[in-house]
This record gives structure tokens, C-alpha cells and sequence, in this order.
């Protein structure tokens, strides 16, 4: 939604105080957005805690601060119900992907045909990189997932997925590597990261290989590991399987279970527990992205279902 409607409703049912949540990369703007709510008679509560998508809704906190409404700025609804009326307020990156394009070309011309991807917040860019790429002798592919064409999550990246077997490579419209890497990690095509920040393009594929052979190496870990914590966070939107269930198939294995739960993971929280390998119930992005600051082995779940380490019929029954 534009902020205007998101105003004009919220006026049209009598609310008046607002709770903000955003991605850290525009908090320098927060304050000029809270400005325009103001200005049109919205009080504004912004958030200082990270905010990781829409799977991580404040809810509790908008009602401690008495805000009638959560608005999530630079999200796209998640689908998480919620307690209280939650706006996903559109905010687009404007800049130019062409200049990009133009000046590392030569990094996609053995490519004939390229898979499109992008995130929400550079959708509006998809148009123009269509068009420049397909001017200069490319065949461009992408489908639709998430609201927008080529849309992904940091966590569902299906709008690539779906045209994985016609594109020789996969291009992904944005900012730094977070949303490519997803990807990268489940397709055996390339990945190119045109980023629009850094004016480059990142080939993620050395990137992909070191988190595969970390992962594989702390699967092996957990296997050998007598003292295994669980790490559960409570956030409703990042609650995945049920930590029960795998505790109980892993004592059958002869090991000591312990679950640890929390709201937001950080290192020093992990300090000082005794056990000989982690394994993560929440976002699965945290078992990849941040490897190399666990001091002990540190995987999601999933990676013992898909290796076959622990026996369960479907996902859906844990």
C-alpha cells in the first residue's frame, strides 16, 4: 500500500497512533516518514529493534506503547495473522540498474538466457532490466510467487525455482548479496548478484561453496555431539517444526537435548552453555548467513531430516 492509503484508512477507522517497524538499511529516513505521519495526524511510535520482515511482527511492544496499528515498511504481508491491524507500506529504492548493467556486462555474456529475481523493494526496477538485457541480445525469464513478478524472501525464493530448468543463470535486481545467496543455496545454476549500491556484480557461487562445506562439516558435528541445544525463538512468524518432536528423536540417539529460547539470537546470548553443537528452529537464514561467528557446530533442523539422520514422514508432522 502508498502511505496515503494507509493514512486514509487508518483515519476512516478512528486510529490514531502508529507502530513502525523497517528494515535497518532506511532507518536515516525513518524520521522524515514520521514526519509525514504527523503532518497528516498519525502519531508515530518508530521501532529501534531490528526488524527482520514481515515474519517478525511487534505486536506485544505496539500494544505496551499503545498504538492502535503496526505499520511494516519495505514488507510484503507474510501471512502472519495478527492481533492488531498490520499496513505493509511500499518503499521502493530509486536508482538507475542500467549503469550497473552497462558497466559489468561482460560478466553475463556467456549467458543466453537469464532468470530475473529481485526483491520487493527493487520490483520497480525488473521493467528496465528486462528491456536493457533483452536490447542487448539476452532471452529474460521470471514468474510470479510473492505479489510482484519475480519477487522473493530471504527464505521463499519459489519466483526463481519455478524457471530453474530453461535459464543458464539467474540475475538477481538489488542490494548487497542476502537475497541472491538464497537462492544460490537451492539451485545448481549460477548466481549473479547485480547490485545496484555497489555498482557491481557478485558471482555467488564462491560464497555458496564455503556455506555448503561449513553446513556439511556441522551436520557431521551434530551427528558426533553428545550435548545438543535447540534454539527456539518465539517469534510467531519464525516458529518452524516443533522442537519437541526432534528433542525426543535425538535423546533416542543417546543424546542430552536442552531447548534455549528467545526473541532475537546474538552471540553473547550463546555464551557460556555447555553443549557440543546447535541446532536453529527459526529463520532459516541463521544457520547460513552468520556461520562463521558460532563457536560451536550449528545447523537448521531440516538439514538432519534431508540427510535422512533423523526418520520423520513430512516436515508437517513436526
Amino acid at each position: 500500500m502508498q502511505l496515503s492509503e494507509v493514512v486514509k484508512d487508518m483515519k476512516k477507522r478512528g486510529y490514531r497512533r502508529a507502530f513502525v517497524q523497517y528494515p535497518e538499511g532506511i532507518k536515516r529516513r525513518m524520521p522524515a516518514f514520521a514526519e509525514e505521519l504527523e503532518k497528516a495526524g498519525i502519531e508515530a511510535v518508530l521501532c529501534l529493534e531490528y526488524t527482520y520482515g514481515a515474519c517478525d511482527l511487534r505486536e506485544y511492544e505496539a500494544g505496551l506503547m499503545k498504538c492502535d496499528a503496526l505499520l511494516h515498511v519495505g514488507h510484503e504481508d507474510f501471512g502472519v495473522k495478527a492481533k492488531m491491524p498490520v499496513y505493509y507500506v511500499d518503499w521502493f529504492i530509486e536508482a538507475d540498474p542500467t549503469i550497473c548493467l552497462e558497466k559489468n556486462f561482460a560478466q553475463l555474456k556467456p549467458y543466453k538466457t537469464i532468470g530475473l529475481v529481485t526483491s520487493v523493494q527493487f520490483v520497480h526496477m525488473m521493467k528496465p532490466v528486462r528491456e536493457w538485457l533483452e536490447a542487448h541480445g539476452k532471452r529474460v525469464m521470471s514468474s510470479r510467487h510473492q505479489q510482484y513478478e519475480g519477487q522473493m524472501l530471504g527464505c521463499r525464493v519459489q519466483a526463481g525455482k519455478k524457471i530453474e530448468d530453461d535459464v543458464d543463470c539467474f540475475l538477481c535486481v538489488g542490494a548487497g548479496k542476502f537475497y541472491g545467496l538464497g537462492l544460490a543455496l537451492e539451485t545448481d545454476k549460477p548466481m549473479l548478484n547485480l547490485d545496484i549500491e555497489m555498482n557491481k556484480i557478485h558471482d555467488m557461487e564462491d560464497v555458496k561453496r564455503r556455506i555448503m562445506k561449513v553446513t556439511a562439516w556441522n551436520l557431521s558435528a551434530v551427528k558426533d555431539a553428545k550435548k545438543v541445544g535447540l534454539l527456539v525463538t518465539w517469534k510467531r512468524g519464525q516458529m518452524f517444526g516443533s522442537p519437541y518432536v526432534i528433542k525426543k528423536l535425538l535423546e533416542k540417539k543417546g543424546k542430552q537435548v536442552f531447548v534455549f529460547a528467545f526473541d532475537e539470537l546474538s552471540i553473547p546470548k550463546l555464551e557460556g552453555l555447555k553443549v557440543d553443537a546447535m541446532i536453529s528452529f527459526g529463520c532459516p537464514r541463521i544457520s547460513t548467513d552468520d556461520l562463521d561467528k558460532y563457536k560451536v557446530p550449528f545447523i537448521n533442523f531440516t538439514e538432519l531430516i534431508k540427510d535422512g539422520y533423523l526418520k520423520i514422514p513430512a516436515l508437517k508432522n513436526i
